[in-house]
């Protein structure tokens, strides 16, 4: 019984980022109360050279204290204190993985990013992952140098809701004139600041973008994929089609 329930909170521990010897040493020590060095060896079943660096490990992941004394133990700290603590630390490695990576971007914008705009071919691109989707949208209107017209049913507001809407507000901030057509009697679901021209309709359109009747985004019904058009003509015709359904855009 007991050697189950090691077993179930050692996959618990591994589940939350520790690796096997960390997780089976904490546990011991959970579990059989503090121990010594060569005790916490012998009972978590870890090699007895690794057991000092393994407790200092567990000790700055706030998972371990130390009790003065000869000889020296060691104790397990309660599991919510030293989840958090260790969340703590881990919320810290995320915002600096997160600045570097925001760094790094940079830098590659600054130095590559012109060559990637010339490079650039116009057609008809599908957008396979949800991360390329949203980056897609997002990049799209900022594109945007006069206007643009935004097509919303429920389901894909609900989905996409928190990237299109900001995308859409900070457009209407740099001074283009955003249309947003949405079923009738959704306008009042939709939380967007700034001067949006919502216009509601009967018709049941699908999802898309239209920029300066130049690009274009339509969602693919039943599927989190979409696809962008970079070319005049196929955007004129999308926007064409929609045209009869709204009255004007």
């Amino acid at each position: 019984m007991v050697m189950d329930a090691r077993q179930k909170l050692v996959s618990l521990l591994r589940s939350i980022g520790l690796n096997q010897y960390e997780a089976q040493a904490y546990a011991s020590l959970l579990l059989f109360g503090e121990a010594t060095a060569g005790e916490l060896s012998n009972r978590a079943e870890v090699p007895r050279p690794r057991v000092y660096d393994i407790i200092n490990r567990l000790e700055k992941k706030g998972f371990v204290i130390v009790e003065p004394g000869r000889p020296v133990k060691y104790r397990a700290v309660a599991p919510k204190q030293a989840i958090d603590a260790y969340l703590k630390i881990k919320e810290e490695e995320f915002k600096k993985e997160v600045e570097r990576i925001k760094s790094l971007a940079e830098q590659i914008e600054r130095e590559h990013g012109q060559r990637a705009s010339k490079d650039e071919s116009k057609g008809v691109w599908v957008l396979n992952s949800d991360n390329v989707l949203r980056a897609g949208l997002q990049g799209l209107l900022t594109t945007a140098k006069e206007h643009a017209v935004v097509t919303l049913n429920p389901d894909f507001l609900a989905e996409y809701g928190n990237t299109i809407l900001p995308a859409i507000e900070d457009a209407v901030n740099n001074g283009i004139n955003v249309t947003l057509v949405v079923p009738k009697g959704m306008r009042s679901n939709l939380a967007v600041s700034g001067d949006v021209d919502v216009v509601e309709t009967e018709a049941e359109l699908p999802p898309a973008v239209i920029v300066d009747d130049k690009k274009a985004f339509l969602a693919i019904p039943g599927d989190k994929k979409g696809i962008l058009l970079d070319h005049p003509e196929f955007t004129r015709s999308l926007k064409a089609m929609l045209e009869p359904h709204i009255g004007y855009i």
